[in-house]
């Protein structure tokens, strides 16, 4: 996105053909005959099925990862269809919006997430009913429940954002086949991304790019995102059904149908009488199994946060102007040195047009600003997310190791996924037995190097931390000091951090592990002096190690040189309050150093790891996948896919 194009857009008014370019996209159905698309919104995927001939009818507006009312492209199609309903027969369409929540299946989800997730529901629940209509959250399966509650309230209109990702893409195409068996007309949007993954792997002839800056050159002579739709005042006719009476409807129908039906609803007992202030509420974090994080996170879910935090980021547009990732702080220990807004873009509490088009006008203040690559602007962050979007899209098997044509064959050790194999110690022999033991000491942060431990626990206390701090515990698992494969580590992640976003979650790990994108593996920063150049004094360590609170900042970073005096004094003996380091840093760093050059066939000489403080040229090398690095262009010529 150039400022150029930006400046257009701003003199144009919103509603201009020429600054909203509209583009249609065709999806194949089984009906030809069936199938229409719409041409009221830019986004809209497809439009399929005969509705019902002019009876009253009812739409449900499905919410899943746009958990949001401003830019909330699905709520404002069901809407336009509302209107345009009334225009034509003079009759009400109901709206009812929904949420089906359960326990993931496919990925895993810890208790920190899900209580964000919980909070981001009640926060649009809160919205909904201040503009008299009720958003109803169900508990099932949710191909399952769609199909009792489309059923059962006799639905005659589907909204929802359409999945970009395959398994996604999968599930969506099932629910419009249920949907299509029940002659419920669909309407899918497009607009989880700033552009369609779709589009530009068709323009980057059929496969996704493999490069950022290639990413940026097909995205520029794209139509410009949509600018953001504001929240809606009021949502006519949301409360056409008293909950009430939703409920009885659909107490009736499990009734009447197996119980394997039945059961996908669940609280539907047949038995069971209930009142208005028990149906279709949020349930607390307990029913799933779960106990409350003790203390709460620093993030909150909802809406409502993401744009105060928004607001508040904003307010200081110096900042936003002339931000520059790789400057950001990995270890502030009370305000963020970034937006901490990931997670908010993750569950769609924020747009990501809101998001852009807020931080591109202001960008367009600072004109004079030094030449920063795209890559370490806020407008580059998302950018990155735009291409592991892609890159997802495109690429079959992208989380597998040996399905994913991209993914470099490397020899990691716990390459096994299973839990009951990695679990089962009978099956595994010496090596992998003690890569078990590390690294559940890696998960818990106990690998005696405090910079790794204290990032760790962060992790698991809070459920983020900055993009240094995950790239230094992701390069310790894999090629950096265990040589344990990338999959581990981006399955406690995905259980573990808030802002978990399946396509970047395994991008990144790809990325830092040097399994694809960026195979420079040689670059290593030390567990133990990296961390001291934004932090001498270890307040950071401190903080999540009340371990080594007393330590003298000398030997806060490796306690184990700490003479025992020393350790007394601050009341921390390591190997008693605080472990010894796991492995000796330099051997490992040696072994997982050889082990990556046989990989790439290296026949150079295995490179030379040394403990020493960055210098000024590797501090501007790049931290994590969606770190925006100035040292870029050079990796991504070298990329080996």
């Amino acid at each position: 996105m150039t400022r150029k194009r930006l400046r257009h857009a701003s003199v144009h008014n919103v509603d201009d053909p020429m600054v909203l370019q509209h583009c249609q996209i065709d999806v194949n159905v089984a009906d030809e005959e069936n199938t229409s698309i719409s041409k009221s919104h830019s986004n809209l995927i497809d439009n399929f099925g005969p509705a019902p001939e002019h009876p009253k009818r009812r739409a449900l507006v499905w919410f899943r990862r746009d958990l949001r009312l401003h830019d909330n492209l699905a709520l404002d199609a069901a809407m336009r269809a509302q209107e345009q309903f009334w225009r034509a027969t003079n009759e009400d369409m109901a709206l009812l919006p929904i949420y089906i929540l359960h326990k993931p299946k496919r990925q895993r989800c810890g208790a920190v997430r899900f209580q964000f997730l919980l909070e981001a529901i009640m926060d649009v629940a809160i919205s909904i009913e201040k503009m008299h209509g009720r958003l109803l959250v169900l508990r099932g399966d949710a191909e399952h429940v769609l199909h009792t509650v489309m059923a059962a309230w006799h639905i005659t209109d589907l909204f929802f954002e359409a999945g970009v990702m395959p398994y996604a893409v999968e599930r969506d195409s099932r629910v419009r086949a249920i949907a299509k068996s029940l002659n419920v007309n669909v309407t899918m949007i497009r607009g989880g991304t700033l552009y369609d993954p779709h589009e530009i792997i068709r323009l980057n002839g059929g496969v996704p790019p493999d490069e950022y800056e290639r990413l940026l050159e097909i995205t520029e002579k794209m139509p410009q995102p949509t600018q953001p739709i504001p929240a809606p005042f009021k949502l006519p006719h949301a409360a056409s059904f008293n909950t009430k009476e939703l409920y009885f409807l659909l107490k009736s129908y499990c009734h009447d149908h197996n119980s394997e039906v039945a059961d996908a609803i669940a609280g539907i007992n047949v038995n069971t009488e209930k009142n208005d202030t028990t149906l279709f509420v949020v349930p607390p974090l307990t029913v799933f199994g779960l106990t409350p994080p003790d203390p709460h996170t620093t993030l909150i879910g909802g809406e409502t946060e993401a744009l105060k935090r928004l607001d508040e980021f904003c307010e200081d547009e110096r900042r936003v102007g002339m931000f520059e990732k790789p400057k950001t702080s990995p270890v502030s220990v009370d305000v963020p040195s970034t937006t901490s807004l990931s997670a908010h873009l993750t569950f769609g509490c924020l747009s990501a047009r809101e998001f852009f088009y807020r931080i591109m006008f202001i960008q367009l203040q600072f004109s004079q600003r030094p030449g920063f690559p795209v890559q370490v602007t806020l407008e580059g962050q998302l950018m990155w997310r735009e291409f592991f979007y892609c890159y997802a899209c495109g690429t079959p098997n992208f989380d597998s190791f040996y399905s994913n044509p991209g993914c470099k064959q490397i020899d990691w050790r716990l390459l096994a996924m299973k839990d009951d194999i990695v679990n089962d110690h009978n099956m595994l022999e010496a090596d992998e037995k003690l890569a078990v033991r590390q690294l559940e000491c890696w998960k818990e942060g106990r690998t005696g190097f405090p910079w790794i431990d204290a990032v760790m626990r962060q992790i698991n206390q809070e459920g983020w931390t900055h993009h240094a701090g995950r790239h230094a515990v992701a390069s310790f698992l894999t090629r950096g000091v265990l040589y344990i494969s990338w999959l581990q580590g981006a399955l406690y992640f995905q259980e573990k951090l808030i802002d978990m976003d399946w396509a970047l979650n395994i991008g990144n790990w790809l990325w830092v592990s040097a399994s694809c994108f960026f195979t420079d593996y040689r670059q290593v920063a030390s567990p133990s002096t990296f961390p001291q150049h934004w932090d001498p004094h270890g307040h950071f360590i401190r903080k999540y190690i009340p371990a080594l609170r007393n330590m003298p900042d000398k030997f806060v970073y490796e306690p184990w040189k700490a003479p025992l005096k020393v350790q007394r004094d601050a009341d921390c003996l390591v190997g008693k309050d605080y472990p010894f380091p796991i492995v000796d840093s330099k051997l490992a760093m040696s072994r997982c150093a050889a082990g990556m050059s046989h990989a790439f066939s290296d026949t150079e000489t295995a490179a030379v790891i040394s403990d020493r403080k960055l210098t000024e040229e590797s501090e501007t090398l790049s931290w994590s996948a969606d770190d925006m690095c100035y040292g870029y262009r050079s990796i991504a010529s070298s990329s080996q896919l």
